[in-house]
C-alpha cells in the first residue's frame, strides 16, 4: 500500500518510534514516539509526500487530507495499552475482519509485529512491558492476540470511551498526568494546537492547580469551601487573584469555590478589590504565589 510505504519512510526520516498503526479506507491511526520533537514537521512531510504521489498516480488535483491531523499525548501504562488495543481493533470494529483474522490485516502493525526478523527497525514493541504476560516473542504475540480478542468481547464500552477521547481530548491519561503536562510541558513548548473544547479542559486544569496551591498556602481544605459563606474573604482573595492573572470565568469560580451565582462572583470580587483587598491578610499571603500559565 502506497500510504504504508510513505509512513515507513516518514518514520525513518524523522527518527520516530512506531508503536502501533492501522490504515483504513478513509483514515489512519498512529501511536508514535517522537524523540526529536518533530511531530508536526514529520506529519507535514508524510501528508504532503503521499498527496503528491497520489495526485501524480491518479492524475487528479485538490486536497487529499481534510484539515490538520489530530494529535494527543498518552500516559504510559494502562492508558497506552488501551490506545494500542483500540488501534489494533479498528478493522474488527469496522466489520472488515473477524477477531480471528486481526493479525492477517496487512495494513496494521499487528501484521508486522509477530514477524520479528523482517519487521522494520523503527517498529517498537516496548509497550508489551506493561502487559501481564506478553513478551516480544512468538508465544508472547499469540497471548497478546488472545488478550485482544477477549478484551473486544468483554469490554466494548472501553472502545467507545477511547473513541470519544480521541475525537475530543488533548491527552489520554489520569488527571494527575494531565496536570503535570499542562504545567510542565505544554506551557513551555506548546506542541499541540488546541480546539475550543481541548483548550477549555487545559485552562481548567491550570485554574484547579492554582486553587489547590492557594488552599495549601492558606491552610484551608475542601471542607472549608463547602461550609464557608459565598463571599468570605479568603474565597474572594483566591477568586480575585485568578480573575486578575488568568482567563478564568465567573461560572467556573462559582462552581469550584461555592460562591453563588456567577453574577454574584463578579459583583463581590469587584467590591472586594476596591474596598478590602489592599488590607486583606489572605491577599497578602497569595501575593507571592504566581499563576503558572
Amino acid at each position: 500500500m502506497a500510504f504504508q510505504k510513505t509512513l515507513f519512510e516518514a518514520c525513518e526520516r524523522s527518527g520516530w518510534r512506531l508503536y502501533a498503526y492501522c490504515i483504513m479506507s478513509n483514515h489512519f491511526h498512529l501511536c508514535i514516539g517522537t524523540p526529536k520533537g518533530n511531530l508536526s514537521e514529520g506529519m507535514r512531510w508524510l501528508q504532503a509526500t503521499f498527496a503528491a504521489r497520489f495526485h501524480k498516480y491518479r492524475k487528479v488535483h485538490g486536497h487529499l487530507f481534510q484539515g490538520r491531523f489530530k494529535s494527543l499525548v498518552v500516559e504510559p501504562g494502562s492508558y497506552w495499552l488501551s490506545l494500542i488495543d483500540y488501534i489494533h481493533l479498528n478493522p474488527f470494529n469496522a466489520g472488515i475482519v473477524d477477531q480471528d483474522s486481526l493479525s492477517g490485516y496487512n495494513w496494521s502493525s499487528l501484521w508486522y509485529f509477530p514477524k520479528r526478523s523482517t519487521r522494520p527497525s523503527f517498529m517498537d514493541a516496548s509497550w508489551l512491558d506493561y502487559t501481564d504476560d506478553c513478551q516480544d516473542s512468538k508465544g508472547g504475540w499469540v497471548r497478546y492476540l488472545n488478550t485482544l480478542k477477549l478484551r473486544s468481547e468483554t469490554n466494548p464500552k472501553l472502545q467507545s470511551k477511547l473513541e470519544k477521547d480521541l475525537n475530543s481530548g488533548w491527552c489520554i491519561g489520569s488527571k494527575e498526568f494531565k496536570e503535570d503536562l499542562a504545567s510542565e510541558y505544554f506551557v513551555k513548548k506548546g506542541p499541540l494546537r488546541m480546539e475550543k473544547k481541548e483548550l477549555k479542559e487545559f485552562n481548567e486544569l491550570q485554574w484547579e492547580k492554582y486553587v489547590q496551591r492557594a488552599l495549601a498556602a492558606l491552610n484551608l481544605s475542601e471542607e472549608d469551601i463547602a461550609n464557608d459563606p459565598y463571599s468570605i474573604r479568603w474565597k474572594l482573595a483566591i477568586a480575585s487573584q485568578l480573575k486578575r492573572t488568568s482567563s478564568t470565568s465567573n461560572a467556573w469560580l462559582s462552581r469550584r469555590l461555592k460562591m453563588g451565582v456567577p453574577n454574584a462572583v463578579s459583583n463581590n470580587c469587584g467590591r472586594y478589590q476596591r474596598e478590602e483587598e489592599g488590607k486583606c491578610k489572605y491577599a497578602k499571603q497569595l501575593m507571592n504565589m504566581k499563576y503558572e500559565h
